[in-house]
């Protein structure tokens, strides 16, 4: 007879939220506006603003501009404890491209 198994809880990850959390501390840590962001990158504040707020994540293009304008490795953008959690290769910062 086969002993019945315990299913595992599964774990829900929030990719999203901890997404809007972790870019949230890096604006803030840097003091930069939502609009400066926004401008920089040629998308509208109310994108960016839905971004910190959980509300959408950002396209892929998005994703690589905003991996390129903050100059943090991409899954520093998605932990707000990366430095934590991560190899420490993970935790240099990309150079920024000129």
């Amino acid at each position: 007879m086969f002993a019945a198994m315990t299913p595992k809880p599964k774990r829900r990850y929030d990719i999203c939220a901890s997404f809007a959390m972790a870019f949230r501390a890096w604006r803030l840590k840097n003091n930069i506006p939502l609009k400066k962001i926004a401008v920089d990158l040629g998308l509208s504040i109310a994108t960016v603003n839905a971004w910190e707020l959980g509300k959408r994540f950002p396209s892929g293009r998005s994703f690589e501009m905003l991996v390129d304008y903050t100059g943090v490795p991409p899954c520093r953008l998605f932990c707000v404890k990366a430095a934590e959690c991560v190899p420490h290769e993970c935790m240099v910062a990309l150079p920024k491209k000129p």
